[in-house]
């Protein structure tokens, strides 16, 4: 990673802050790195609640919105009792997919994990749907709306 993308300005997104606890450090002192994901999961988990759409919601209007992909660029180790600040930003939808960008941040504000999540869209029969139906795009349009007005206030 280059320095100047540690220094880059934080991710205009929905954050959340998270105390890190000792029981999710590895024997090396620092969180181990499966509790990276469960600290994304937490900030889109957070985002979406937000808008009033949950993994439940989604099963009631008879859709699935899986993850089919994750990647996490470990850039600087997490520390047990620190506290991280988590952003998640939904990019704008093309398709029925949805792509998620994260940053974890030191209370200090430097960089130490990025990372980007893909989900698509299934319906009750488990079909990939190709474009993103209306009560999701709602939402999705009103997050991206959002997470726009906010970079522009920053």
């Amino acid at each position: 990673m280059t320095r100047a993308r540690r220094e880059a300005p934080p991710l205009a997104g929905f954050a959340v802050d998270i105390p890190v606890r000792f029981a999710e450090c590895d024997p090396y002192g620092v969180v181990w790195h499966g509790h990276y994901a469960l600290y994304i999961e937490q900030a889109r988990e957070a985002l979406t609640n937000r808008y009033g759409f949950t993994a439940a919601k989604a099963m009631a209007m008879g859709y699935k919105v899986p993850i089919t992909r994750m990647e996490i660029r470990y850039r600087l180790p997490i520390l047990a009792d620190a506290i991280v600040r988590v952003t998640a930003r939904v990019r704008p939808p093309q398709v029925a997919r949805l792509i998620v960008d994260y940053e974890i941040r030191s209370e200090a504000g430097q960089l130490l994990s990025t990372a980007e999540t893909e989900q698509v869209v299934l319906n009750a029969k488990n079909e990939l749907l190709l474009t993103l139906p209306r009560e999701l795009d709602r939402i999705v349009r009103q997050i991206v709306l959002d997470q726009e007005k906010l970079a522009n206030a920053g």
